[in-house]
């Protein structure tokens, strides 16, 4: 009885086939569309990730591409790596308040 169940077991270095035929790594594309038709079933398509926009509204439940001065839409230009938001958000207001200036 125990023979029966050791001769399952594979020896140390032996590589295992996990798929076959129609879900070979090889075929699946071209056989596995075959084989939907075949079923009259639809292939399932994968789901989209969420984007980083989604992700901040759905844990922050705010916008992130909505600006907190005069809350219109934002553009993202470009990133600036170990500026905290504060300096930022300093030097945007210099940066307007020059241009205001040149303006009037």
């Amino acid at each position: 009885m125990i023979r029966r169940y050791i001769s399952h077991i594979p020896a140390r270095h032996f590589k295992i086939v996990r798929y076959y035929g129609f879900l070979s790594n090889r075929k699946r594309r071209v056989l596995l569309s075959k084989v939907y038709k075949a079923l009259e079933m639809t292939a399932r398509k994968k789901p989209e990730k969420p984007g980083f926009a989604v992700l901040m509204k759905g844990f922050l439940r705010t916008d992130p591409y909505k600006c907190i001065l005069c809350g219109d839409r934002l553009f993202f230009t470009s990133a600036q790596a170990g500026k905290q938001a504060m300096k930022l958000l300093s030097e945007r207001l210099d940066n307007l308040e020059k241009k205001r200036g040149l303006l009037s």
